[in-house]
This record gives C-alpha cells, structure tokens and sequence, in this order.
C-alpha cells in the first residue's frame, strides 16, 4: 500500500509541474501580445494634411493659377495637374 501511495503522489507532482510550465507558456504568450505595437487609424488632424487633401507644394501652385478647377471632381482636378505638371517639366522621363 505505500508503494502505490508513494507513484500517486510522485503522478500528482509531475503533473502539477507539467501544469505550472503550461501556465508559465501561456502567460509569456499573453505578456508578449501586450508589447505589439497596434495600427491605429490616423487622427483627423492627419487626414486634413494628406496629401490628396491639402493644398501645398506643386497642387496648391497649381490650383492658384488655375481656381476654376476647384469646382471639378478630384479625378478632372489630378488629371488637369498631370497634364500641368508635363507642361512645366516637373515629371520624370521613364527612359
């Protein structure tokens, strides 16, 4: 009767250590979940300063000259400044 007593309770320590190393495994799984970096939406101040939507640079130059435009589709506007922009030199000649 000890003997079986003894391997019960030598069964019921591996066991409990079996179990603490899965917890410990676990926890390290969630602690390193907890450290990623998350991918957040861009604030509204940023998307008023996209580029599609502000008008600096080369775009704003050109709505300037050209302010009838501000009345057409974003589409006809980027279309108008392609052209623009072969007009005055500024695009890259694929060669």
């Amino acid at each position: 009767m000890p003997e079986t007593a003894l391997i019960a309770l030598y069964t019921i320590i591996v066991l409990l250590v079996l179990i603490l190393v899965a917890l410990i495994r676990i926890g390290s799984k969630f602690k390193g979940i907890g450290h990623r970096p998350t991918v957040s939406e861009p604030s509204s101040s940023e998307k008023e300063t996209a580029p599609e939507t502000s008008h600096d640079g080369a775009f704003g130059k050109f709505l300037g000259e050209h302010p009838e435009l501000l009345a057409l589709k974003k589409s006809e506007q980027f279309a108008a400044f392609r052209a623009w922009r072969k007009e005055q030199g500024l695009n890259w000649e694929g060669k």
